[in-house]
């Protein structure tokens, strides 16, 4: 989507990104929804295998364990547009104001953690104790209403800037954190007790379930959200725990060369209320209340360079890297753009990093009068056989775009104004 100048939502990934219609929207349940997940040690069918071989004798689950190395790390990030508006400002300037649902997650943990994924009524005795250490969590849920500001400083250089208010929902932050399950039999029953080992910084829509509370302890029995509470919860609760975040970038113009940069989620999700801090040990969970925490966002790094070949295809180049808490996960993409009139926009694309079968397509379709579909995904090939794949990224809406520009190979602001 980078360097798919006819989609207005390329703006999320540079701010700098002057959209080439003079107005665009889109509405709520149709603006557009993506999703991007990545798992490192094993994909749908290999799990599988492994929890349903589980009761096998023959079946040795250390050699799949052994086989994700000495850690699994999972990334996913899903967004839905709620609604977006933008337009130019007379010669120099291009405005935008968008509302999204935000949700990201990132795990790292021992590649035990595949055991817990399983029944534990599947796993043989001599399995036990079950310990998975170093888990890193980081997940947050959020509303976001940004404002984007693109502005032509000269014939060459586009300075832009988004910052946002967040709307904290929901989120969670561990740190080297562990998790026991020990198996106690007898010749009536077999339980599982289950430990917590570490800390959990916790932010919540609501408060907590006080029936989970004992005390300054957590009775893991209950469930730690109220009951029903989704039916109580008011749009005052929803709004209540605010905090700030920034995006920047920049484009320069060279020749027939269009250089860019930008740095998004400058910034974190902060909870003033509800916000919690739990600490576990082999005989109890402790719960205290905190004035205040906060849980990072990850941060993004987007370096692109992009040639205009022809009037209406380019070639281009965009190197991102983004800083989970975990370990950051760098890639590069290369693609081949372009449009045919103002009805059909498209890009081919190869991203090395995850995987390297990471082959992308992505097209912008104008199906009706100033109505556009796009879809877009970097796993063309995953697509058809998800089950196999240990990526996956997709993004698909419509927008209601006017005033495209007739040439979209010169520059948006005419050199002989400068003069």
């Amino acid at each position: 989507m980078y360097f798919m100048n006819r989609l207005p939502q390329n703006i999320s990934l540079n701010p700098a990104f002057v959209p080439e219609a003079k107005f665009f929207l889109t509405l709520p349940g149709m603006g557009g929804i993506s999703a991007n997940a990545y798992n490192s040690g094993f994909n749908y069918n290999e799990l599988d295998e492994f929890i349903n071989n589980l009761e096998n004798d023959s079946y040795n689950p250390d050699e799949f364990v052994n086989s994700i190395g000495d850690y699994n790390r999972f990334f996913a990030e899903a967004q839905a547009n709620l609604f977006s508006l933008g337009f130019k400002l007379k010669e120099k300037g291009y405005f935008s104001v968008g509302l999204t649902a935000n949700s990201t997650a990132n795990l790292r943990a021992a590649s035990e953690i595949a055991y817990l994924l399983a029944d534990l009524d599947d796993l043989n005795d001599d399995d036990f104790p079950l310990q998975v250490d170093d888990i890193d969590l980081l997940t947050t849920n959020y509303l976001t209403l940004g404002f984007t500001y693109s502005r032509i400083i000269n014939e060459r250089l586009t300075l832009g800037i988004s910052p946002h208010i967040n709307f904290n929902q929901a989120g969670v932050k561990t740190s080297q954190l562990g998790y026991r399950v020990e198996l106690e039999e007898d010749e009536f029953d077999t339980n599982y007790n289950q430990f917590l080992l570490g800390k959990i910084t916790l932010g919540m829509p609501v408060e907590i379930n006080p029936e989970a509370i004992d005390g300054n302890e957590l009775n893991t029995d209950e469930d730690l959200f109220p009951e029903n509470w989704e039916d109580d919860i008011t749009m005052g609760d929803l709004l209540r725990n605010k905090s700030l975040s920034v995006d920047l970038g920049a484009t320069y113009q060279w020749e027939k060369w269009t250089f860019s940069a930008s740095i998004l989620n400058i910034g974190s999700t902060s909870w003033k209320n509800n916000s919690y801090q739990l600490s576990g040990s082999n005989e109890s969970v402790l719960i205290r209340e905190e004035d205040k925490i906060s849980i990072g966002l990850p941060t993004k790094f987007y370096l692109g360079a992009v040639r205009q070949f022809s009037p209406k295809w380019n070639y281009g180049l965009v190197f991102n890297h983004i800083r989970y808490i975990s370990a950051p996960v760098s890639t590069a993409t290369v693609s081949l753009n372009g449009y045919v009139g103002k009805m059909l926009s498209t890009s081919v694309s190869y991203t090395a990093g995850y995987k390297f079968d990471n082959l992308g397509i992505g097209f912008r379709l104008r199906f009706l009068p100033g109505m556009d579909l796009y879809l877009v995904t970097d796993n063309i090939i995953q697509a058809f056989s998800y089950k196999n794949a240990y990526r996956f990224s997709a993004a698909a809406g419509i927008n209601f775009t006017f005033g495209f520009r007739e040439n979209a190979s010169e520059p948006i602001l005419p050199l002989e104004e400068e003069n």
